[in-house]
C-alpha cells in the first residue's frame, strides 16, 4: 500500500523548510509563499496569494527566468534590508513553462552557521591536539566496540598502524591476536569504568576503560587510557631499593645513635664488657632491668644505653631520682594530678613522669629510696600498665618500659621489710650489676685520658699527667668510682698551674688518698730497684767487666760502678 499525500501535506512539508520559497504561475501571480519567505518579506502568507510578484518583490528575477527558461543560482539580493542568496528555477510541464520558483536563504543565518561551523572546527582541532599530546595511549571505540581512533602514544606503545586497528571491532582484534584482552568489551557490558593489565609488544600495560553517555543515558563511546607500567615497575623497584637503603641508613644511624652513651662507657676489661653486651642484648625487648652497683659506677649511662639501643630510641627517655624528691611531692611527680587536687595545684592539672614517658622509657633512679607507701602504687602501675592521676578517677593506659637503679642492697631491704618483695621481683627481671672501679683498674688510664680531653677542651688548657701521678691514680681504690675520678681530674686540671700535673699537684687531697698512694709508690720504687739490681748483676756476670757491662746496658762505666756499690753487688761477689 503506497503512501498518498494530499496537497496540504506537501505544503506543510515545504513550510518547515529552513529556506524561503516563493512560487508564481505563468501570469506572474504568486501561488505559494512559505513561512520563512513571509517572515523575510514581512507579509501575511495568506494575503500574498494572487498578487503580482513585482508587488511582493520589486527587484525579483523570477519573471526573467520564466521568460528565458534559464535557471539562476546563488544570486545575491536585498529584501527589506535582508541580504539573501536566491536560486531561481523555471517550472515546466512537458515542454511548456508554467511558472517559476524562488528559493532563498537569509545571509545572516548562513553567517551564523559559518561561525558555528568554524567554532566546531576550532574545538575539534583543540581536542585533536589534546588527544595527540597526551603521553598515555588513548583508544576511542563506539558503543559496539569498533575502534574509531587511536593516538600516537598508543601506536608507539603497541607498535601498530591505523589500518590495523581503526574500523575493526575489538572482538576481531582479540581473535586475530593483536591484543590479549579487551577492556572496551568489559566496559560496554558493565556500563562502568574498568581496569585490566595486558602485555603488548613486550610491554606490561595498564588499561583503564571509561564509558561516555549522551543526555539520554545511552552509551555512545568508550575511551581507554593505556599506561606503560614497565616504567612504573622500574620506578617501583627503584623506590623499593631506595626504601631498603633508607632503612639500612636508618638502622645504621640508630646503631650509631645507640652507641653515643656507649662511647662514654670505657670498658677495656672483660668484667664491664660483659655488662655492656648484656645491656645491648636486653635492649631489644621490653623486659624490666634493674641496674645495681655502687654510687658513681655509671648506672645512668647504662640506662641510656639500653634506651638508645631499643625500638623506643626515638621516644622519650624520662628519669627521676626517687631519693631527691620529698615523699609528699613524689606521688604527684610520678602520677601527675588533676586540677584542684590540692591547694597549690595548677589550674589545668599536670601530667606525671609515667605519662611523659609514653611510648618510651622511664628510668627510676635510686629506687631503693622510694617510700614504702608509694612502692605499692608504682608496682600497680607497672603491673597493670595503668595509672590514675592524684585527685582523678580516670585511668590512663601506659606504654612504658621500666628501668630502675640503686646502690642499695635490695634483697637485704626485702628481708628487713623496707622494700616490697613483689616490687623487687617485678623490677629484677634482668639484673645488671656493675663492678666498682677498683675491680677494673685497667679502665682507669683510658678514663683519665677521656676526662683530660674533656676538661682541657672545656677550659682551653693543654694539661697532661705525669707518670708518677698516673701510678697514684691507678693505685687508689676510688670509693666514689668513676664520678670521683672525673671530679679529681677536673680539680687537677683547674688547680695545677703548670701544664704537667705532677706529684706536687696532689697536695691537699684527702689523707687516705695520699697514704694509699705513698705506700704504693714505695712498693713501686722498691720493685724498680730490684729490677735494676738484677739487670746490672746479669750484665756484669755475662761480660766479666764493668766496662763491657756498661756497654751492654747503654750507660757509662762510672754509673755501673756506682749502681754495683749501691746495691752491694761488689761485696756479694767478693764473698
Amino acid at each position: 500500500m503506497s503512501l498518498q499525500l494530499e496537497t496540504r501535506d506537501w505544503l506543510n512539508l515545504l513550510d518547515v523548510s529552513r529556506n524561503g520559497l516563493v512560487t508564481i504561475n505563468a501570469n506572474g501571480e504568486v501561488v505559494y509563499v512559505n513561512r520563512i519567505a513571509a517572515r523575510i518579506l514581512e507579509v501575511d502568507e495568506d494575503k500574498t496569494i494572487g498578487k503580482r510578484i513585482e508587488e511582493l518583490i520589486p527587484n525579483t528575477g523570477l519573471l526573467e527566468v520564466m521568460n528565458s527558461g534559464l535557471d539562476e543560482m546563488n544570486q545575491s539580493m536585498t529584501i527589506n534590508g535582508h541580504t539573501v542568496f536566491a536560486n531561481r528555477m523555471a517550472i515546466r510541464r512537458g515542454d511548456r513553462i508554467v511558472g517559476a520558483i524562488g528559493v532563498f536563504q537569509d545571509a545572516s543565518e548562513l553567517e551564523e552557521l559559518s561561525r558555528e561551523l568554524e567554532s566546531v572546527k576550532t574545538v575539534n582541532q583543540q581536542l585533536d591536539g589534546i588527544f595527540e599530546s597526551i603521553a598515555d595511549g588513548l583508544v576511542l571505540a563506539d558503543e559496539k566496540g569498533v575502534i574509531l581512533r587511536v593516538n600516537k602514544a598508543y601506536k608507539s606503545l603497541v607498535g601498530i598502524f591505523d589500518e590495523e586497528y581503526v574500523g575493526k571491532n575489538v572482538h576481531k582484534l582479540v581473535e586475530e591476536g593483536y591484543i590479549g584482552r579487551s577492556v572496551s568489551n568489559i566496559v560496554i557490558n558493565r556500563r562502568a569504568p574498568y581496569t585490566i593489565v595486558d602485555v603488548r609488544n613486550g610491554r606490561e600495560l595498564l588499561l583503564t576503560g571509561n564509558p561516555l553517555f549522551n543526555d539520554r543515558g545511552a552509551l555512545i563511546r568508550v575511551i581507554t587510557v593505556v599506561r606503560d607500567t614497565t616504567e612504573l615497575s622500574d620506578l617501583k623497584q627503584r623506590l623499593a631499593e631506595s626504601e631498603a637503603a633508607r632503612n639500612s641508613y636508618y638502622a645504621e644511624l640508630k646503631k650509631l645513635h645507640a652507641q653515643l652513651p656507649y662511647k662514654k662507657i670505657i670498658a677495656n676489661g672483660p668484667a664491664l664488657k660483659q655488662k655492656v653486651e648484656l645491656a645491648l642484648h636486653v635492649a631489644q625487648v621490653d623486659s624490666s632491668v634493674l641496674i645495681l652497683g655502687e654510687s658513681g659506677v655509671g648506672k645512668d649511662l647504662f640506662a641510656r644505653l639500653i634506651h638508645r639501643s631499643s625500638k623506643r630510641a626515638l621516644k622519650p627517655f624520662i628519669d627521676i631520682n626517687c631519693g631527691a624528691i620529698p615523699g609528699n611531692l613524689l606521688e604527684s611527680e610520678l602520677f601527675g594530678y588533676e586540677a584542684g587536687a590540692f591547694t597549690s595545684a595548677v589550674r589545668q592539672g599536670k601530667a606525671g613522669i609515667f605519662e611523659l614517658a609514653q611510648g618510651g622509657t622511664l628510668f627510676l633512679d635510686e629506687i631503693g629510696d622510694l617510700p614504702l607507701d608509694l612502692q605499692v602504687k608504682v608496682l600497680k602501675a607497672i603491673q597493670n600498665k595503668q595509672i590514675t592521676r592524684v585527685g582523678g578517677t580516670k585511668t590512663i593506659d601506659l606504654d612504658v618500659r621500666i628501668l630502675a637503679a640503686t646502690n642499695r642492697k635490695l634483697e637485704q631491704m626485702v628481708r628487713e621489710k623496707t622494700f616490697r618483695q613483689d616490687l623487687f621481683y617485678r623490677l629484677n627481671v634482668v639484673p645488671i650489676t656493675l663492678p666498682p672501679l677498683r675491680e677494673r683498674r685497667e679502665d682507669i688510664l683510658p678514663l683519665v685520658t677521656e676526662f683530660l680531653l674533656k676538661f682541657n677542651s672545656r677550659y682551653g688548657y693543654q694539661k697532661w699527667v705525669h707518670e708518677d701521678v698516673m701510678n697514684c691514680l691507678v693505685g687508689y681504690d676510688w670509693p666514689g668510682n668513676v664520678r670521683e675520678l672525673e671530679n679529681t681530674i677536673e680539680r687537677l686540671v683547674v688547680t695545677c698551674r703548670d701544664d704537667c700535673i705532677n706529684l706536687d699537684s696532689l697536695h691537699g687531697f684527702s689523707q687516705s688518698f695520699m697514704v694509699s698512694n705513698r705506700a704504693r709508690l714505695s712498693l713501686l720504687n722498691k720493685t724498680r730497684e730490684q729490677e735494676e739490681r738484677q739487670l746490672v748483676l746479669d750484665a756484669y756476670l755475662q761480660t766479666g767487666s764493668t766496662r763491657k757491662a756498661a756497654k751492654e746496658l747503654g750507660i757509662s762505666q762510672s754509673s755501673v760502678v756506682k749502681k754495683m756499690k749501691k746495691y752491694g753487688i761488689s761485696r756479694a761477689l767478693t764473698k
